[in-house]
Parts: structure tokens; C-alpha cells; sequence
């Protein structure tokens, strides 16, 4: 499997040279997984592995197949090393070639081929307290008690055949604490309940993951959150996540992050916007803008070797105080950008630009093995599904001005809105809704909907603007808002409850593109 992710002999160091450690995952308790089968949908088979991910496992578990017999195998142990993109350290745009490097000249593509239809497909997950014989939900939600023992994960899936490999990872609190391999066989099409338990124990509190493997590629994940004292409709507890914001300060943007709580906020870059986290938390992405490659710091300018305004990223974890040590590099020379999209499987980024042209396009950036370097597709401020095989994106495409949706190829591509207000569509970690921006009776407001554009709801109605909306991983949003005459950061849960502000003096500048945020 390849990941898009800064190659370690690529990094920039300001001056010195910093020392890099891999990070660990603990070894999880041993869990008991069951599995059962029926009827069939959506979604596509993808590259997967976090960037930078290293993983370490152990131990036995036990699968019980469909009420059948046992078998006991041991825990997989996913490779610690990874083959991937490096990004160029030269401001010299990179054109296609057989070797690991993206292009800053993707060509146009008007026909682009449609995925195989033949290619394995699993859809959303669904998570439960139980099931019913022909394999429906009962007790469907995303948050559960902390007594819980039991959750069913019920997903359809399709273009499966019998003989394929497949995998179930689960984490909690993004520890990899158990899972399962073997051979498919329950048939082309149909609907999955794949159990969890503890061994008759409650699962523990935290969030939890779901990821679905089909012949080592990503195909599915799923997050829900056990919490003290809720029900499957409470609103997720006020767990504590990490924002990547921008903050105009009137002539250029600066990148920070800071806790959802309000709390730790960090200073990291100058000249740096739009930033996205990597699916490990490691780095983040962003867009560069000029004179990026100059940091001052307590009066004192810093030069920054091999880069350029563009698509760049910076190492986050162990962050130094020292701008020395810091470790930034650079995927493209782009000085159009305003902003980018990490994919949530790590093998790609998104982001839009001109080019020369009057109207903005979404490029990507893939590995030697993911070469999605000729796709342009018409419109901007994209973000990723779960499964990283669409984008939800605004775009005028067709004479059709609204939000829209594509397969990561352009395969696809339909309209869910038709309101030309629509702006900056961010899609929910559990893939069942959207959130975005709307101008209703000339104030922006924070909307959310359903993947197909039905049930709309308004989640905002406070004076000046709401906009920019990114998803927490327990399902809130976090949000900027002017509504006390200037900007701040708020956070509320996804009915519109809850709404405060957790940060303030964040102005996301004149375009709000740039002002994108990510949270992880």
C-alpha cells in the first residue's frame, strides 16, 4: 500500500538537523468479534494506511463466523515502513513521470472513465445495539452508554466475490486494539453485521473506529463514541480534539492550532493557510503563500531552504520552540492555492487553484501507484468522504450552481443543491451528512444535510456571518462566526445545540477559502 506522506530525506530544515522518532501504538486488549451476512450498496475500494503510521499489534483473538465454528489466528501486524510520495524540495513545479512525484501541471480530462462497476463496494456503516434477522438496525446511533457490550456494525456491499481477502481493524481512542482477516464468503451483494464485544464486559468509553479492509486496500471506516450516562441520540460528550486554523492578521495568514476546548492554542507558521491534518496527526498540509520561505521570530528572519509558495507541509507532532528544528517541505509550487484536503486513507490531497484560467479547479496530488495526476475537476473548496472515493465540493458545472458531489475520478458527478449561495460543504465522519454554508435573507448561516440533498437543515440564526464548518470526530461542528462584530472560532453539536465560542480573533481574511480549518 502507498501513502501520500513527507519522505524523511526530503524534510527542510531551517538550520541543525532535528531527530525524528516513530511513534508506537499501545497493544489493545483482546476483543471478540462476530460476524453474520445478507443484501447490498455503495461506496469504493481504496488505497489505505495512515501517513507516517507505524503500528504495532500482538496476541490472538477469536472470530466467531456467523454462528459457526471458532478459529483462532494471530493478530496481524501491518508493516512498519511504507513506499511513498516525496515531496519535491525544489520551487521547480515536477512534471508526471514514472517515478514517485506529483505534477504542478495536471492536464484536463473531459471523458474521465467511469470506476469498473465490477470493483468491491461496501457502504456506509451503521452502528446498533442490535439486529434484526434480516440483518436491520435496531437502536442505530453514534453515541452509546459506557455499559454497553455489544455493538453491531451493519454495512451493505456489492461487486464482492467469494475468495477475497478481507480485514477488520478496530480502534479505540486511535489505539488499534483488535480485529480480524480471512476469505470472504457470504456472495456477491447483500448487508454485513459484524459484531463487537468484550466477552460478556462492557467495551469501555472512548471513540471508537471501524476500518474495513478488501484486499489490503481501505474500503469502509466507521467512528461512534461511548460515553458515561448517554443514550444513542445524546449529544457527544465534550471530548477535547485538535483545530489547524488560519488567522488573517490584515496582511497575510498564520497557521496555529489550538484544543476545541479553547485551550493549548500554539503559533506554528507565517504565510501558511488552509491547513489539513494527516490522518495519523503527525503534519498537516497547507497552502504556502509568498514569501512563506521567510519565518521571523522575535525580530529575527529565518530563511527557509527548498521551498516556495505552494502546497507545503509541516511536521506537528513534538512541535519545537526552537524555528531551527522545525521540519516543513514542500509537495508542489502552486501560488494559486488557498487551501488543502488530506485525504482521510492518507494516499492523496486536494486542492483548488486558476491557473491561468478564470474559473478555479480542484487538483490532486497522488503517489506513483495512485497517479491521479490529470484529473481537473470544475469548482473549489472540496472535502473528502470518509472513504476518500468522492468529494463534496461548490461548483457552477452544467449552468448548475450548488453543491456537488463526484467520484475522486469526476465519474459521477451530480448536484445536491441548486442554491448558488452554497459554500464550503464539509462531509460528517459517519458519511450520512453534510454541512455547509448557506445566504438566506442576506445572512450566512451553517446548514447541515443529507448526502443526497434532502432534510436541510438550518443549524445557525445569529446575526453576521457563520461559516466554514469542519466536523469534529464525535460528530460536532466547529465553526467561524462574526456574530459579536468579530470573528472567533465556536464549536456546536450537530442539531445546532451547544453553540459557544472556544477561540477568539480568528478573521479568516478577505477570501474565506483560506480560513478552511480541520480538526483531528
Amino acid at each position: 500500500m502507498t501513502t501520500l506522506k513527507p519522505g524523511d530525506d526530503d524534510r527542510t530544515v531551517v538550520t541543525g538537523q532535528p531527530q525524528t522518532q516513530a511513534p508506537t501504538r499501545k497493544r489493545g486488549p483482546w476483543l471478540w468479534v462476530g460476524l453474520a451476512g445478507c443484501a447490498g450498496l455503495v461506496c469504493v475500494a481504496l488505497v489505505a494506511v495512515a501517513a507516517v503510521l507505524l503500528i504495532q499489534g500482538g496476541g490472538e483473538f477469536q472470530i466467531n463466523l456467523g454462528g459457526g465454528g471458532t478459529e483462532v489466528a494471530a493478530e496481524p501486524t501491518p508493516t512498519a515502513t511504507e513506499s511513498a510520495i516525496e515531496p519535491t524540495a525544489t520551487p521547480t513545479p515536477v512534471k508526471p513521470t514514472p517515478t514517485r512525484r506529483p505534477t504542478a501541471t495536471p492536464k484536463p480530462t473531459n471523458t474521465p472513465t467511469p470506476l469498473p462497476p465490477s470493483e468491491p463496494v461496501i457502504g456506509p456503516i451503521t452502528f446498533a445495539t442490535g439486529v434484526t434477522d434480516d440483518n436491520q438496525p435496531v437502536g442505530a446511533g453514534l453515541v452509546f452508554p459506557d455499559d454497553i457490550q455489544e455493538i453491531h456494525a451493519i454495512f451493505s456491499y456489492e461487486g464482492m466475490s467469494n475468495g477475497l481477502a478481507w480485514e477488520r481493524r478496530w480502534y479505540q481512542d486511535g489505539e488499534d486494539v483488535g480485529g480480524g482477516s480471512g476469505v470472504w464468503d457470504a456472495g456477491e451483494s447483500g448487508t454485513f453485521d459484524l459484531s463487537l464485544t468484550a466477552g460478556g464486559e462492557p467495551l469501555g468509553a472512548g471513540t471508537w473506529k471501524l476500518e474495513i479492509y478488501v484486499n489490503g486496500e481501505l474500503a469502509q471506516t466507521g467512528t461512534f463514541v461511548i460515553q458515561a450516562g448517554a443514550t444513542p441520540t445524546s449529544p457527544p460528550v465534550a471530548r477535547t480534539y485538535k483545530i489547524a486554523f488560519a488567522r488573517w492578521d490584515g496582511g497575510k495568514h498564520n497557521l496555529y492550532i489550538a484544543n476545541t476546548d479553547g485551550s493549548g492554542e500554539q503559533f506554528l507558521l507565517e504565510r501558511a493557510a488552509g491547513p489539513s491534518w494527516s490522518p495519523d496527526g503527525v503534519y498537516l498540509s497547507f497552502f504556502g503563500e509568498e514569501g512563506v520561505d521567510r519565518q521571523v521570530r522575535e525580530g529575527v528572519e529565518y530563511s527557509v531552504a527548498g521551498i516556495t509558495n505552494g502546497i507545503l507541509w509541516v511536521k506537528v507532532a513534538n512541535f519545537p520552540s526552537d524555528i531551527t528544528q522545525v521540519e516543513i517541505g514542500q509537495f508542489v509550487r502552486e501560488g494559486t492555492a488557498r487551501w488543502t484536503a488530506w485525504a482521510p486513507n492518507g494516499d492523496m490531497l486536494a486542492f483548488d487553484a486558476t491557473r491561468g484560467s478564470p474559473d478555479r479547479r480542484i487538483y490532486f496530488l497522488g503517489t506513483a501507484d495512485n497517479r491521479q495526476f490529470d484529473i481537473e475537476i470544475i469548482g473549489e473548496q472540496a472535502d473528502w468522504s470518509p472513504d476518500s472515493t468522492q468529494i463534496v465540493y461548490r461548483s457552477g458545472r452544467d449552468n448548475k450552481q450548488g453543491i456537488w458531489i463526484s467520484n475522486r475520478d469526476d465519474s459521477g458527478a451530480h448536484n445536491i443543491t441548486n442554491d448558488g449561495s452554497d459554500a464550503f460543504p464539509a462531509w460528517s465522519p459517519d458519511g450520512r451528512q453534510i454541512a455547509f454554508h448557506r445566504d438566506s435573507g442576506g445572512n450566512v448561516d451553517i446548514y447541515v444535510m443529507n448526502v443526497d440533498g434532502s432534510n436541510v437543515r438550518r443549524l445557525t440564526d445569529a446575526p453576521g456571518p457563520d461559516t466554514l464548518p469542519a466536523w469534529t470526530p464525535d460528530g460536532r461542528i466547529v465553526f467561524r462566526s462574526a456574530r459579536t462584530g468579530s470573528w472567533g472560532i465556536y464549536i456546536m453539536n450537530a442539531d445546532g445545540s451547544g453553540q459557544k465560542q472556544i477561540i477568539a480573533n480568528a478573521d479568516p481574511g478577505p477570501d474565506w477559502s483560506f480560513g478552511r480549518m480541520d480538526v483531528y
